[in-house]
């Protein structure tokens, strides 16, 4: 071998890792933090969503003293999609009658709940100012996750949107641990670990079946909700796939974008994903604590 043929063989051994290592991070961070400004030039036509994780509906306070209900009809969007709705037949906390009273600007709502006993209802809910149509649930197994679609008839033009609350890793207080002994420390990482990885398990089942979903749609998607998820995850990369834009990372450059409140890890889980043929134009993040997510909210043009 020719020594200029070797000296460049042993260049290329020593910048490989660093141009590796560079593309890697590189990748993380276009995940990770927005970095694209929109082009909305020549765009009539706009719809606002608003994704939240209520928490519960702010632990079912009556709407009068709702923190949840009182931020929500302060808002203007479009469309509202809303995670662990919970209402509750008995008069002393949050009905759904009194739910869609104090939300009554929006005539068109789409209620699924995974939880449906004598005591409460428990699931997700899409507010509309538009008509929604063809609505239908996504079968997977879980306890009390849910996903589901249905159309909305926007003048002369027509979206699906899904409304998801995926898997939650289900981790408690009680999952850390008692003391600093080896033993107890042990005890609790397995056991954060197999919450962990049954949630993962659970979770890569579902974003398969709404995936398949969507792949059906005979209309541009806006695919909205908690994920439970990070970006750098298997379940989004693999509901975001090719086909989908992440309107928080192509709206603006060099946001974080933390859903999860001050109180958690500063992650973002919550997301509004919509087709190519639709543009982000904006995406605002409500550092409220009315709940354990914030509230985001996207606006696409077309």
């Amino acid at each position: 071998m020719k020594p200029k043929q070797t000296k460049r063989k042993g260049c290329l051994r020593r910048i490989l890792p660093s141009v590796i290592v560079l593309a890697v991070l590189v990748w993380t961070g276009s995940l990770l933090f927005s970095h694209r400004k929109p082009n909305t030039e020549g765009l009539e036509h706009q719809l606002s969503v608003l994704t939240y994780n209520t928490h519960q509906m702010g632990m079912y306070a009556k709407a009068h003293e709702n923190p949840v209900v009182h931020f929500l009809r302060k808002q203007d969007a479009d469309i509202v999609c809303l995670q662990e709705v919970d209402v509750y037949k008995s008069e002393k906390y949050l009905t759904l009658p009194e739910l869609r009273k104090a939300l009554s600007k929006y005539p068109y709502t789409y209620f699924d709940f995974k939880i449906y006993n004598k005591r409460h209802q428990y699931g997700i809910a899409v507010f509309s100012k538009y008509p929604l149509l063809n609505k239908n649930t996504i079968r997977y197994t879980s306890r009390g996750n849910i996903s589901n679609y249905c159309d909305v008839a926007v003048g002369q033009d027509t979206f699906r949107l899904f409304n998801n609350h995926l898997e939650s890793n289900k981790l408690t207080v009680t999952d850390l641990p008692d003391s600093i002994e080896s033993g107890a420390i042990k005890e609790s990482a397995q056991r954060i670990s197999g919450k962990l990885e049954s949630a993962r398990t659970i979770r890569h089942e579902q974003v398969r079946a709404i995936r398949q979903e969507i792949e059906k749609s005979p209309y541009p998607v806006i695919v909205a909700g908690d994920f439970n998820a990070i970006p750098l995850s298997y379940t989004y990369l693999k509901m975001r796939s090719t086909d989908l834009r992440d309107c928080f990372l192509e709206s603006s450059v060099g946001r974080w974008g933390a859903t999860l409140t001050k109180r958690h890890v500063g992650i973002r889980i919550d997301y509004v994903l919509c087709s190519k043929s639709l543009q982000p134009a904006s995406t605002h993040i409500d550092r409220i604590n009315c709940s354990d997510h914030y509230p985001l909210t996207a606006i696409v043009k077309w």
